[in-house]
């Protein structure tokens, strides 16, 4: 339980951050990155010796919804024939993640958490003109550390958590 003089302080660097007249994509932006941060602070106490993270297991094959997945493939460039690796992915994951056009990839433990990038030329620019969204990772990312295939996602905290491969 929060006391009151930490929710307080807390509140007020919320109102804060909001600023006046904050809109609601605003406000659901900085709920997804409290709980990151929130989810951050447990896993980083659980590490430090206090207590156990919580459990975060992968949603059963039955439970799946249709979408929830991303897909690693390599292409060869078609000017040098290196290889590439395309990230594509699911329309239900990209729905949840709020249709973005660019995203980003990062690694956070041992987890890679896909979010949406709000602003300007951060991230990767998805191309819509497949069937999935897509776009080309460089192999500095942790994306292109998967080997090829289909990848099961889970909504944690406002990101797409990559789970076990399923194909």
């Amino acid at each position: 339980m929060m006391s009151d003089d930490l929710y307080d302080q807390v509140r007020r660097a919320v109102v804060q951050l909001l600023g006046p007249r904050p809109s609601p994509e605003r406000r659901l932006q900085l709920a997804r990155e409290l709980r990151a941060l929130a989810d951050q602070q447990e896993r980083m106490a659980a590490r430090e010796g206090g207590g156990a993270a919580p459990a975060t297991a992968a949603p059963a094959a039955a439970e799946r919804v249709p979408g929830m997945y991303i897909r690693i493939a390599y292409d060869p460039d078609p000017l040098t024939g290196a290889r590439r690796v395309r990230f594509s992915i699911g329309k239900q994951i990209w729905y949840e993640l709020g249709s973005p056009e660019r995203i980003d990839a990062q690694r956070v433990g041992g987890e890679i958490w896909v979010v949406s990038a709000l602003s300007g030329k951060v991230g990767y620019q998805l191309m819509m003109g497949g069937s999935l969204p897509s776009c080309i990772v460089p192999d500095s990312s942790p994306l292109a550390q998967l080997g090829p295939g289909r990848y099961a996602m889970r909504m944690r905290a406002g990101a797409a958590v990559v789970g076990e491969r399923v194909a």
